[in-house]
């Protein structure tokens, strides 16, 4: 029986994007608490390439659980990321340089980079990929 694709069209392009595990959040380099935050949620369906599971790419963020924010009001960027105000999209292509490398090894000669976008108010995936304001992530050093 064949395997049936559930991922919606637009997060497709998301998932050609590599794990990053830093020690340190990718987004705003606070260097505690973090996590490992799902780029693609795990509820939104599944891709399959040649009758395989692709693995959802994952990011590290800081925050723990959905917290919005730690004691003194400064934001956690998991907690953003869940409630809608943290976006990330694959730009397929040349890699930034500093951007965590070309990752066209991963992706058998395709490159390209994530970028973020932060926002005031929690808006939907579609609705901000049609906003300006997108950044590539910084490749942060210890």
């Amino acid at each position: 029986m064949a395997k049936v694709d559930t991922l919606p069209a637009i997060l497709v392009p998301l998932m050609s994007a590599p794990s990053i595990r830093l020690d340190r959040c990718a987004v705003c380099g606070r260097p505690r608490p973090l996590n490992q935050h799902h780029i693609v949620r795990r509820g939104a369906g599944r891709l399959y390439r040649a009758g395989v599971e692709v693995e959802k790419p994952t990011i590290t963020l800081c925050g723990f659980g959905n917290n919005l924010s730690d004691a003194d009001g400064r934001p956690y960027c998991h907690g953003l990321a869940h409630a809608n105000r943290l976006h990330f999209r694959w730009v397929p292509g040349e890699a930034v340089p500093g951007n965590f490398g070309n990752y066209g090894r991963m992706l058998g000669g395709v490159g390209g980079h994530l970028e973020y976008l932060l926002l005031d108010e929690p808006t939907s995936y579609a609705a901000a990929l049609e906003m300006d304001g997108w950044r590539p992530l910084r490749r942060w050093r210890g």
